[in-house]
């Protein structure tokens, strides 16, 4: 399960005994700019999710302009680097905050579905984000 408000969030899952500790790092990556593997821009992250019991990034969800309504989900499987190396490269010190890039076009990013209303990815609502992505393989893994 993965869990969001904007900026950041996480919580344990109903299994968990001790909560996930959360990198304050995910928080730099609000804001931050998504391109897809063409080299067009998708939009900016408005909210980061996190996996519950590990606290790795689960998913962002990406807003095509500054005040739209339409927000898109998109799975970390999604996105062109691992999770470790967009982890390194978030640091408060950065002169300019990264970009995110992804494995597959703008065209095909912008397809994605909705972020869940509650703020709160579970499981099934990351592998429909990725099948409706065409990453099947990484919604089964």
């Amino acid at each position: 399960m993965a869990d969001s408000v904007p900026g950041v969030s996480s919580s344990p899952s109903p299994s968990s005994t001790t909560p996930a500790t959360t990198d304050p790092r995910w928080q730099l990556l609000a804001g931050v700019e998504v391109h897809g593997a063409d080299g067009a821009r998708v939009g900016r992250v408005r909210d980061v999710y996190l996996h519950d019991r590990s606290g790795d990034l689960a998913a962002v969800s990406v807003t095509p302009r500054h005040f739209s309504s339409r927000a898109i989900l998109l799975p970390a499987a999604a996105l062109a680097a691992s999770t470790a190396e967009i982890a390194a490269q978030l640091t408060p010190s950065a002169e300019h905050g990264p970009e995110l890039h992804l494995r597959l076009d703008s065209t095909a990013a912008r397809a994605g579905i909705r972020p869940p209303a509650l703020g709160h990815a579970d499981p099934a609502t990351l592998q429909e984000a990725a099948r409706a992505l065409g990453l099947e393989e990484a919604a089964a893994g």
